[in-house]
């Protein structure tokens, strides 16, 4: 077996020496192990693009930003042709959560775990594996202090959530899912069932399927926005008033009543402004699940 370990060491609790401690073990192991450390945004995709060499697994060890530059850096390179692994190590890591993966595991994975199939997605081109978001959601990651991320972790999340929320009900989109038009105020278009690490989002939602869930917030006002998120950790927002969950395979959205560019975040980062159309793959990944 050959690992081709893609470290990034800015990740939110990312420790360069525990890398190499991993490293060692898999060694040990009679692992074969490439190890390429990252040095700026964009550059795992950047790499894997000009990677020429056989692949066998590659395991990333980040968060979910960092994956989702591996998984558009592997998109020249057949899917079957690799195993994606994960070492969670960001500020959330929301696939990990969702495939039972942690740190303290990740070895164990990669070299005795099965193969789970996961579609992923595309944003105007760009792969995407866990969600995409418009409005409040896209809001709250395009403005997040960055500074304060580093200092805070998660919370720094908290504080533009509570930002943005007078915000919301100013902007409206339309949505049109596999040919039927919807309109709303925010939405969130998911593979996966969590939210911002262990947040039950969608229960409908799977990500071994080639179909994604669209939650969209109906209310215009603050309070309807705070209710949705009310039943978040509860994993009840989908039953919550206002919100109206589709399940779709072609999404395309645009704005209705403004002219002002638009944010579109998906696994975490903003990929880009509106107009978006949102598709699956027809050909899923394999990745290490314990």
């Amino acid at each position: 077996m050959h690992v081709l370990i893609i470290l990034n060491p800015t990740s939110g609790s990312a420790k360069p020496q525990t890398i190499y401690q991993m490293r060692q073990a898999l060694l040990a192991a009679g692992v074969e192990v490439t190890l390429y450390t990252t040095t700026a945004a964009g550059d795992a995709t950047r790499y894997l693009q000009n990677y020429s060499a056989p692949l066998d697994v590659v395991a990333v060890a980040g968060g979910d930003g960092t994956l989702n530059e591996v998984v558009n850096g592997l998109a020249g390179h057949p899917n079957d042709s690799f195993r994606l692994a994960l070492i969670p190590m960001g500020t959330t890591n929301v696939l990990a959560y969702e495939l039972g993966i942690k740190r303290k595991n990740a070895i164990a994975t990669l070299l005795n775990g099965k193969e789970k199939l996961i579609y992923p997605s595309h944003l105007n081109g760009n792969r995407f594996l866990l969600m995409a978001g418009i409005g409040y959601d896209a809001w709250v990651v395009d403005r997040v202090n960055p500074n304060l991320k580093r200092r805070m972790g998660k919370l720094a999340y908290v504080v533009s959530m509570l930002k943005q929320l007078p915000n919301f009900g100013r902007k409206l989109y339309r949505l049109r899912i596999d040919g039927t038009s919807y309109s709303a105020y925010s939405a969130i278009i998911t593979n996966g069932r969590f939210y911002g690490g262990s947040f039950l989002l969608s229960r409908q939602a799977n990500l071994s399927t080639n179909t994604m869930q669209v939650l969209m917030l109906n209310g215009k006002h603050m309070g309807s926005l705070l209710l949705s998120l009310l039943g978040l950790p509860f994993g009840l927002m989908e039953k919550m008033p206002g919100v109206v969950s589709v399940p779709g395979q072609q999404i395309e959205v645009e704005m209705l009543n403004s002219v002002t560019q638009e944010p579109v975040q998906a696994d975490g980062d903003i990929r880009g402004q509106l107009p978006a159309t949102i598709t699956m793959e027809t050909s899923p990944l394999r990745v290490l699940v314990p």
